[in-house]
């Protein structure tokens, strides 16, 4: 009986571990692993950080108000046809409808465009014509004609110098 407890003691022995340290064996030609140095023999290593990725360069100021430019201009030229069919006629010097007051009021016969409103014209273009509800009031003699593509393309346009502004693009 003494054999079997022995035997059964040494099975237990040999199924929990042999040794009671956290380092593997090693065989005798095998080194020891590499402790970081920067740790203690006997604690454990920490796990590191993975090291961090790079930080981008920061953006050039003249080149993001370059492209901020270029997309309005983009965006103007895509609208231009819409403005001249539907604005210019009462807001460009020496046309038909314009007048005096009209154009103090909203001017559009050079870029960027004039008059008492033009420092908040995209508003005041997102509002006359409806653009993202409310019921349009311009053009004056066909209010809310301006619609789909041709109401999308004054929009984008809104959009894009609305971003110079606030990119500083504009002098």
């Amino acid at each position: 009986m003494r054999n079997l407890a022995f035997v059964l003691s040494m099975a237990l022995y040999a199924a929990c571990g042999a040794s009671s340290s956290s380092t593997p064996p090693t065989t005798p030609d095998e080194p020891p692993p590499p402790v970081p140095p920067d740790v203690d023999a006997g604690e454990a290593p920490v796990a590191q950080a993975p090291d961090a990725a790079p930080v981008p360069p920061e953006p050039d100021p003249a080149q993001q108000k370059a492209d901020l430019l270029a997309a309005e201009k983009a965006a103007f030229d895509d609208a231009k046809p819409v403005f001249d069919k539907y604005c210019a006629g009462c807001h460009v010097a020496g046309k038909r409808g314009a007048k005096k007051s009209t154009l103090e009021h909203f001017d559009m016969t050079s870029y960027p465009f004039g008059g008492h409103h033009a420092d908040e014209i995209t508003a005041e273009l997102r509002e006359v014509l409806g653009i993202g509800g409310g019921r349009p009031t311009m053009p004056k003699t066909k209010p809310g004609s301006v619609k789909g593509d041709e109401l999308a393309a004054i929009a984008t346009w809104a959009d894009a110098f609305d971003a110079c502004q606030t990119g500083g693009a504009h002098e």
